[in-house]
């Protein structure tokens, strides 16, 4: 529910608080006066784009907060968690700035959030019906909405939704697939040639790197040969010279020999002993390469050519060996396009009629949910327009066969007449303004019951109607306020005079500046408020008892 309302520099309005109750609450004053500024505060929360234009004349910015009561199961509060972002005792304040020349802000609950954020937000809580509203009733997709909404057809329109999304991405596939083909054929001595000389050259990754190495070493053979053999030389020593092996088992025999005096020689001892060990193993390691060491040209030309081979083909097809790889294999899958075409498409056009015929009986289950509900829709519908003065009134739902899309298979169309004896027809074809503020106002009271979103305002749905007619739409907006909060602006009388609150918005003027005003009558105040409604006249006698006795009811 909105508890408060907070507006500063907006259009006429300086600084202006307004509280709301719950039930239904009106707000009233002469033309011009500013009731649609408030409308377009409540706007701005629900993240309309606006420009620098609605600042008041002389100010740099303006700033619309409210604070909302949010009931334990809203989405909101989910969708707000997910953020890091706690309400305060369930009350949430939500605030926008225009600024002139720069970025605006929002914040919930203080913290910075986006347009989007907010319009989410705000349509969980708010439903705003205009004179937009109005016209949209109009459209097709406009009426299918309602009745899914009414049906609740979410869970079918899911799963069809799923359906309709795999089946074209089927045949995207397909598309995808043919144009492949096409190509391929079109390449196809160009990508055997390539396929059969990436084929034959047995690629594997590493390998370039591995050659490389293999032939930098054989090409510096006799320097590596004669370092080896000096290594060999200086471990085990030759003719009566004695090696670093050599030099070391002496060394560790005096070690020995000094230990068995002065114990405290065996650390000596234990690291000789490990010198020795690793000068062995290194001496092995030297003799064992320098014998398996052989020199083949006929070996290093190979390589050589095996690797000019590779750099020639890293040239043509790379830049490295791992392109050239991916290249072969992809040519391959390219020629297996063409080679194997057939048997693809076969794959792809069996799949695209599996999820069809999925698709088709998932549009036939939606739309016999939608025919089955329609004719409970349209009863209830017909019954609130009875109420709304509409004594020959037929309405009724057609749910038809139309073009495949992603909400379903069907055209959904408000049929209506509110003459006797006159056809019903298309709803956008015939109904006036005032017909179709009371259709608008008939299809909210069902959705009504069925809905969860609090707070409804309702803009002008007085336009075009009058007299008994205007008391009953205030009778069906009033009972709309039994379970709901609800919001009107309008200028007759016979409706202000059913609601449970009243707000007057003035207009006056304050250090010659025109500012918009806005407070609560009751009592006399209200009185003279409904009288002038009816007469232009406050103080009109004969309009203050009318307004009496509408507020007796």
């Amino acid at each position: 529910m909105l508890e408060a309302l907070h507006i500063e520099n907006l259009a006429l309005i300086e600084s202006l608080t307004i509280r709301f109750d719950s039930g239904f609450t009106v707000l009233t004053g002469e033309t011009g006066a500013g009731k649609s500024i408030i409308l377009g505060a409540l706007s701005l929360l629900f993240g309309d784009k606006v420009d620098s234009s609605i600042i008041r004349t002389g100010e740099n910015e303006a700033k619309v907060s409210a604070v909302i009561a949010v009931p334990a199961d809203s989405l909101v509060i989910q969708y707000l968690e997910h953020r890091g972002v706690a309400l305060d005792d369930e009350s949430l304040i939500l605030t926008r700035v225009v600024r002139s020349g720069s970025r605006g802000i929002v914040t919930v609950q203080g913290q910075p959030m986006t347009l989007s954020d907010l319009s989410y937000i705000s349509h969980q809580l708010f439903d705003i019906h205009g004179q937009s509203e109005h016209q949209s009733l109009l459209h097709s997709d406009k009426q299918r909405m309602i009745l899914d909404s009414f049906a609740q057809s979410s869970p079918l329109i899911t799963t069809y939704q799923t359906l309709y999304h795999q089946y074209h991405s089927v045949l995207e596939e397909i598309e995808e697939m043919v144009r492949t083909i096409e190509n391929a054929r079109r390449e196809q001595d160009y990508l055997s040639f390539v396929a059969d000389e990436l084929d034959r050259a047995k690629l594997q990754e590493g390998e370039d790197d591995e050659l490389t190495e293999k032939v930098r070493i054989l090409s510096q053979y006799e320097e590596l040969h004669d370092n080896l053999e000096l290594l060999y030389m200086h471990l085990k020593g030759k003719g009566d010279t004695l090696g670093a092996v050599g030099s070391t088992q002496n060394a560790l025999w005096a070690a020995r020999k000094i230990s068995n005096i002065d114990s405290s020689a065996e650390e000596m001892v234990q690291r000789l002993e490990s010198v020795l060990l690793e000068l062995e193993d290194i001496n092995l390691n030297a003799r064992d390469k320098l014998s398996s060491m052989t020199f083949s040209q006929s070996e290093l030309d190979s390589l050589q050519d095996r690797l000019a081979l590779l750099q020639r083909l890293k040239k043509k097809y790379g830049p490295s060996l791992e392109d050239v790889i991916r290249m072969r294999d992809e040519t391959q899958k390219k020629l297996s396009y063409s080679l194997e075409s057939d048997s693809m498409l076969e794959q792809l056009e069996k799949k695209r009629k599996d999820i069809f015929d999925q698709l088709e009986k998932s549009a036939q289950r939606l739309s016999a949910h939608r025919k089955e509900w329609a004719s409970i829709l349209e009863e209830q519908i017909a019954q609130k327009l009875l109420k709304l003065q509409m004594q020959h009134v037929s309405f009724t739902i057609c749910v038809m066969p139309g073009e495949e899309g992603p909400w379903g298979a069907d055209s959904v169309e408000f049929m209506f007449s509110a003459n006797l004896g006159e056809q019903a027809k298309p709803l956008k074809d015939i109904a006036s303004g005032g017909e179709l503020s009371r259709v608008m106002l008939a299809v909210k009271r069902v959705l009504g019951e069925k809905d969860n979103i609090d707070t409804l305002i309702f803009d002008e749905v007085d336009t075009g109607i009058g007299g008994a007619v205007a008391a009953a739409v205030g009778d069906q907006i009033a009972q709309l306020g039994a379970n709901h909060q609800v919001l009107a602006i309008t200028h007759l009388a016979t409706i202000a005079a059913k609601a449970d609150h009243q707000l007057v918005v003035q207009k006056q003027s304050r250090q010659g500046r025109t500012v918009t005003d806005i407070y609560p009558v009751s009592g006399h105040d209200r009185v003279e408020e409904i009288a002038r409604m009816l007469s232009g006249h406050p103080d009109d006698e004969s309009a203050v008892r009318h307004a009496q006795r509408l507020l007796e009811g």
